[in-house]
């Protein structure tokens, strides 16, 4: 999962501020998912830190809020503005990155402030919120290259 966030900071980073940001938030996300699901060396698997969790449930807060309010505003519009494949395009994406986002929002709302019970649940969740922000990358990749391209052939129109 870090070397596609390399990847996709490496290819789309420094196309707009706003997809800049978004890749940092996503990298800082990820960092404090792979501290918080994976345990220190050479120790079974200690309760986290209930900083380290709330810091965490708040980066993905922010993340896919970022993502909702910001971003994706800003590439439906883009789209909206365009026609056929690039519009169907989203069309298709977004649903999937809208259910991550649900469950994104489900997992912090019982993580933030959790009981004991809900910590003996944490390492499950975490092995399925693993494969969901997996998803919601790489649907959030696709949206985004498919806006570069849009504004790539919009910029050819312009100049012709």
């Amino acid at each position: 999962m870090i070397g596609e966030c390399e990847q996709s900071k490496y290819e789309l980073a420094g196309q707009h501020s706003l997809i800049s940001d978004w890749l940092e938030a996503r990298q800082a996300l990820l960092v404090a998912y792979i501290e918080l699901a994976n345990p220190k060396e050479g120790s079974l698997r200690p309760q986290p830190e209930t900083d380290e969790l709330q810091n965490f449930c708040q980066l993905l807060v922010d993340y896919v809020s970022a993502g909702h309010f910001e971003l994706y505003r800003y590439v439906m519009k883009a789209y909206e503005q365009a026609s056929g494949k690039s519009l169907k395009i989203a069309q298709r994406i977004y649903p999937h990155i809208q259910a991550t986002t649900e469950y994104a929002l489900q997992f912090s709302d019982k993580y933030s402030q959790p009981d004991e019970e809900q910590l003996l649940q944490l390492d499950e969740e975490l092995n399925k919120l693993g494969p969901i922000l997996e998803e919601r990358f790489r649907n959030e990749d696709r949206m985004a290259a498919v806006l570069h391209i849009f504004e790539m052939l919009n910029q050819e129109d312009e100049a012709e």
